[in-house]
């Protein structure tokens, strides 16, 4: 038992002696990084609750195939047909907000696209589905 404790605290001894991670410069570094963590943190507080939702809820529910910039190139690599680009504007101005309503709550292909995107109309509310149109709108700045 004895040698098992001297173990363990020789053990716990060089993690603190190693430390966990690369040492940060406590200069530059570590103001610019509380700068942007601050400046990020007032962009969020400054945000509209139904973009907060919105954002919030696409990267939970839609970011894994459409990308969480929106570009269509997300965690699932290789899907035929691709996922919807919407940083794409010509695109997006063929989608009214009915459309991409519609395309969310009924699946993708009640709008004429491929069936690969489900409906989510028994998952979301009418109100979060806007919040989520809305935040896809900002991906063209719209």
């Amino acid at each position: 038992m004895r040698i098992r404790n001297v173990a363990l605290f020789a053990a716990l001894s060089v993690l603190v002696v190693t430390g966990c991670g690369k040492k940060q410069d406590k200069g530059a570094k570590a103001s610019k990084n509380a700068v942007s963590a601050a400046d990020s943190a007032a962009a969020a507080s400054k945000m509209p609750y139904s973009l907060k939702e919105g954002k919030r809820l696409y990267n939970h529910y839609c970011g894994v195939c459409h990308g969480e910039t929106g570009d269509g190139a997300g965690q699932y690599y290789g899907l035929t047909p691709s996922p919807a680009n919407f940083t794409d504007k010509a695109f997006m101005k063929t989608l009214p907000d009915e459309v991409l309503f519609k395309a969310i709550n009924e699946g993708s292909a009640s709008v004429g696209k491929s069936n690969m995107c489900p409906p989510w109309g028994n998952s979301f509310n009418p109100e979060e589905i806007e919040f989520i149109v809305t935040y896809i709108k900002t991906f063209t700045g719209s």
